[in-house]
């Protein structure tokens, strides 16, 4: 784990396209567009599921016989609103938890059936990802309040300024240096080098490898029958 500045960050990707020099200062105009450049950075990583290596587990009450909830800040589910919803997430109903998994919107449309009071737990949601305020569906309702554990990719959040500090895993800090640098060029004027295009997606692979995760059943699998019947939902099947 490595600790830098957003000002640290910017004078290394000047550094690469051959706009700064060790013991210079960045001037102030120029360290205002980096910080929104870097900015606009972080948040397409994030959406990319590319800075994305730590989660956040945030618990909610699902009422009873309720199909969806508002996410976001100030809504039903009170948080940053989050790129996705990611494996992992579950239920719990008397002390025993219950797999949820986040689907797409085809494959949650493809459910005829919506309601089922019946049901222990949800066992599927779809996150509509809205901008500013986002929709979690949940299937199947149920006819009691559901003790919801939703795992999102935690945000880094916006830099505000150039002491904002980013605390950042194996490999992140030099991939940001190098992209940022290639993000920043045309706005001075500049073509980022061969070199540094090459190595920057090199580096991209690398951290995109680290960050998967291990693959989940297939929705199918979930709603149509391959899984054994001790690991179906109580009453929907």
């Amino acid at each position: 784990m490595t600790t830098a500045t957003a000002l640290q960050l910017i004078e290394a990707a000047l550094g690469k396209i051959g706009k700064h020099s060790v013991g210079e200062t960045v001037s102030a105009e120029d360290a205002d567009v980096c910080l929104d450049r870097l900015n606009t950075l972080i948040d397409s990583l994030e959406g990319d599921n590319m800075f994305a290596y730590a989660t956040q587990d945030t618990v909610v009450t699902l009422p009873a016989n309720t199909e969806s909830l508002t996410i976001g800040a100030l809504q039903s589910i009170d948080m940053t609103r989050p790129a996705r919803v990611l494996g992992g997430s579950f239920t719990r109903v008397d002390g025993t938890d219950y797999p949820l998994r986040a689907v797409s919107e085809a494959q949650y449309n493809s459910i005829s059936e919506k309601s089922d009071g019946s049901a222990t737990a949800p066992q599927v949601c779809f996150y509509d990802g809205n901008v500013p305020t986002g929709l979690l569906y949940f299937w199947p309702t149920t006819s009691t309040s559901v003790e919801v554990h939703l795992i999102t990719p935690e945000s880094s959040g916006e830099a505000v300024d150039l002491t904002t500090a980013y605390a950042m895993a194996q490999g992140y800090r030099r991939y940001i240096e190098h992209a940022l640098a290639i993000e920043v060029a045309p706005d001075f004027g500049m073509t980022p080098p061969a070199w540094l295009v090459q190595a920057t997606a090199s580096l991209k692979r690398i951290l995109k490898r680290s960050n998967m995760r291990v693959p989940e059943l297939d929705f199918e699998d979930v709603i149509y029958g391959s899984i054994p019947l001790s690991e179906k939902i109580n009453g929907v099947w």
